[in-house]
């Protein structure tokens, strides 16, 4: 320290000061605060600036909000703290649920869906950058996209158009559209989309039991048409195989047949044989 009554140039160790009546610092000397607080965080900053990626994990670095890399090995790393940010990110294949979710297809009806998605993001300084929350991100992007889809189609095929394309056979061709869909989307976010599955598809609660008599009552019609076709054409086999066979019938005989037939092949409870009874000859023959 230098202390002068005058202000005059002063040059010491190669250095010029302007002293006064105030007490200089000459270059080379510290403070005991400043030593104390080089002594006493050093050791903290260089512990804290340690960091482990795992296996299928990379980090995205940012020194005072501006990017200088992502480290992708896994192991021990260092980089200074002080001012950096630190985003951690798997790059392993991630299985994403999508909770059961109230959506109406395109005939109008509710529907209960549910779904499983797998994905998994293949560039992490996207991920950081470019969206806040990727994983959160991914999820509302995939329940918009799988709300939208199963919009578009019907529970069930049409009558009308019976090899339409539905939510139940169409499976595979929805799962590869929601998957094309949602890849476009979040893209963005650096996350690539591998498959969709349904976890879940059924009617709501409310109308549920309404279209399951409905969909009984379509099964019985069905199974009945198949039945009585069958007994049609074993009866017309039988009546065939019969002239065939040189056995001559009546038009009455071939109608009472094929009636007899059909009553027994179509009939749900079991069928007991019953033979007329002629009261007309029986009464003539008493008489005589």
């Amino acid at each position: 320290r230098v202390r002068g009554s005058n202000m005059e140039k002063i040059k010491i160790d190669g250095s010029h000061f302007y002293e006064d009546d105030e007490e200089l610092l000459v270059p080379g000397s510290e403070s005991l605060c400043s030593r104390a607080f080089c002594c006493l965080f050093f050791p903290c900053v260089c512990v804290c600036s340690f960091y482990t990626l795992q296996e299928a994990e990379e980090a995205v670095l940012l020194n005072c909000g501006r990017y200088i890399g992502t480290e992708k090995s896994p192991g021990v790393h260092w980089t200074n703290c002080c001012g950096r940010s630190l985003f951690k990110y798997r790059t392993a294949q991630t299985t994403l649920h999508l909770a059961n979710t109230r959506v109406v297809d395109r005939n109008g009806n509710p529907l209960d869906v549910s779904a499983v998605v797998v994905y998994n993001f293949q560039d992490t300084q996207k991920a950081a950058l470019e969206v806040s929350n990727a994983a959160g991100f991914v999820y509302t992007q995939a329940l918009v996209v799988m709300k939208q889809i199963v919009s578009r189609y019907p529970y069930e095929a049409d009558e009308d158009d019976p090899s339409g394309h539905s939510l139940k056979t169409e499976a595979e061709e929805i799962s590869r559209e929601f998957v094309q869909t949602l890849q476009s989307r979040v893209d963005v976010a650096g996350a690539r989309v591998h498959s969709f599955q349904f976890n879940n598809l059924s009617y709501a609660p409310e109308i549920a039991s309404g279209m399951l008599k409905r969909q009984q009552a379509h099964a019985l019609v069905q199974a009945r048409k198949t039945i009585v076709e069958g007994a049609v054409e074993i009866a017309q086999g039988a009546v065939s195989s019969l002239e065939e066979k040189g056995v001559t019938m009546h038009p009455e005989e071939k109608t009472r047949l094929v009636s007899n037939l059909l009553t027994v092949i179509c009939a749900e409870a079991e069928v007991h044989p019953t033979l007329p009874l002629v009261f007309d000859s029986v009464v003539s023959r008493s008489d005589k």
